[in-house]
């Protein structure tokens, strides 16, 4: 039997190889370098975005909330009213809103771009319409108060529109002029700075309810306190313990607001206290580009002599007789 030729040895070799080494991933060095450099750019800058978020959240302005009794009321003009009776000739005391800018009646007179106002009066409107909305809260709270808005057609460029009445309109549109109120709540339509604010709206007071106020309340900015406090109110003599003041101020450095009242206001009405000569009479002149007069000479005679009082020297105090002095 011949033999059998055993079949050649096929020899294939398999390269050895680390099982770890084989199923290890791609090495990351390169990429976690590039994931570092990343989180050190980028976490500083989040840690200052995060620092100015918070400064500016603790300093920001805080903004000026409207009276809590009237934030709630829905703005509209109220076409048809059911006026509450009122006998006006029980009305003791007069709330007075001085007008500063000029709401021209259309659109929301919570945006400012409905409003005439000066430049540096940009961003005030809020506290404009705080002032309304406390006026309009201290009659509400009071049924023998009677509100006196005051300010003339002042600036030429806002057309035939009043202070005064662009506020009543104001209140109006945003619904406060309720019926419980509405008949206590006037203008005042000639005053051409503060010391006639006070003056007039008295005159307004007179010829509304025949009488003269036992009280006076002023709704203003807080910086101007001082000025219609210890200088209007002694230029017309009134009782200290009768004239309260409600100062709402602005947004805005207070320090600087109080440094340009001294200037601006404050120590020229100390030595000019009627506004006769001067920057104070040439600040009326201007405030009166329609060329009004008032008729308050007639309709208030027993405090006649104080509408065109001019002294010598020109911080002497008016002695004369006055109704609230009695």
């Amino acid at each position: 039997m011949p033999s059998r030729t055993p079949p050649p040895t096929v020899r294939i070799n398999i390269p050895t190889v680390n099982v770890s080494e084989a199923w290890a991933p791609t090495p990351l060095r390169k990429q976690r370098i590039f994931g570092t450099r990343l989180v050190r750019l980028y976490l500083p800058c989040l840690l200052i975005l995060s620092l100015v978020t918070n400064i500016y959240y603790f300093t920001r302005p805080t903004p000026l909330a409207l009276p809590a009794t009237l934030s709630s009321q829905q703005s509209g003009t109220q076409m048809h009213r059911e006026i509450a009776d009122t006998d006006m000739r029980q009305l003791t005391d007069l709330v007075i809103v001085p007008g500063h800018g000029v709401y021209l009646g259309a659109g929301s007179p919570l945006d400012e771009a409905n409003w005439y106002l000066q430049e540096q009066q940009r961003g005030e409107v809020g506290a404009f319409m705080a002032h309304v909305g406390k006026g309009i809260e201290m009659v509400k709270e009071h049924e023998r108060a009677l509100l006196v808005f005051s300010g003339s057609k002042t600036r030429l460029e806002a057309g035939a529109h009043s202070e005064a009445v662009g506020y009543w309109t104001a209140a109006d549109r945003m619904g406060w002029l309720t019926n419980s109120v509405f008949r206590r709540v006037v203008t005042e339509e000639y005053a051409r700075d503060s010391l006639e604010n006070i003056l007039f709206s008295i005159a307004r007071f007179h010829e509304v309810t025949g009488n003269y106020p036992d009280r006076i309340t002023v709704v203003g900015f807080e910086f101007k306190r001082e000025r219609f406090v210890d200088v209007h109110r002694r230029a017309l003599r009134y009782p200290r313990i009768r004239f309260n003041y409600v100062g709402i101020n602005p947004p805005g450095d207070a320090a600087r607001l109080v440094a340009a009242e001294k200037k601006n206001a404050y120590e020229p009405f100390s030595r000019d206290l009627y506004a006769c000569e001067g920057t104070l009479a040439e600040k009326r002149r201007e405030r009166n580009p329609f060329m009004l007069a008032h008729g308050y000479h007639r309709s208030c005679p027993e405090i006649s002599a104080l509408f065109d009082y001019c002294p010598n020297p020109l911080s002497s105090v008016f002695d004369g007789d006055l109704p609230w002095l009695n």
